[in-house]
């Protein structure tokens, strides 16, 4: 789902939300607004929530500064298009091409409005799949979550989902254990 106007977390929240008691997975972005979907949740590379915060407020000096450098007019371009082609590590061929379709623009805003602040997640665990995801594992496992650290890469969910899921499946084993 795409937005386009503020605010922007709180119209992905209400599409994520559901009345039943569930389970999330997020990964990348995503993270940071699992508490406001459910208090259990695998992150999968995923930010860590920062409740009352936005992306600025806790994102790197220089990852700030290259995004705000992207921006053209407030929008920023496709995702894929923040890294060189060969960070992006899916082979070429169907797959690749209806993902990067898929990537829509995103307002600069969005990075900028801070996160609902919610009750926190009571049960987590925290699948590593790419080194920039290191300090967020690390944070993961200071909090207690169960943390598998795996040398994949940020869109393994893509190029491996078994495997992937298989490590999501041991997390939610670690979580409903606990």
């Amino acid at each position: 789902m795409a937005v386009t106007r503020p605010p922007y977390h709180e119209k992905l929240i209400k599409a994520a939300t559901i009345d039943e008691p569930v389970i999330a997975v997020g990964h990348s972005g995503a993270g940071a607004l699992l508490p406001a979907i459910t208090d259990t949740a695998i992150f999968v590379d995923a930010v860590l929530p920062h409740p009352g915060q936005s992306w600025f407020d806790v994102a790197p000096p220089q990852a700030q500064a290259q995004l705000r450098g992207l921006a053209t007019e407030g929008e920023l371009p496709p995702w894929h298009e923040w890294f060189a082609p060969e960070d992006i590590q899916l082979p070429h061929g169907p797959l690749r091409t209806q993902f990067l379709a898929e990537i829509p623009r995103l307002p600069l805003a969005y990075f900028a409005e801070a996160v609902p602040v919610t009750p926190a997640i009571r049960q987590a665990a925290y699948i590593r799949l790419s080194a920039p995801y290191d300090t967020a594992a690390d944070e993961a496992e200071h909090l207690g979550w169960f943390v598998h650290r795996e040398n994949a890469h940020h869109l393994a969910m893509l190029t491996e989902p078994e495997r992937i899921a298989d490590l999501i499946t041991i997390g939610l084993t670690q979580i409903t254990l606990a």
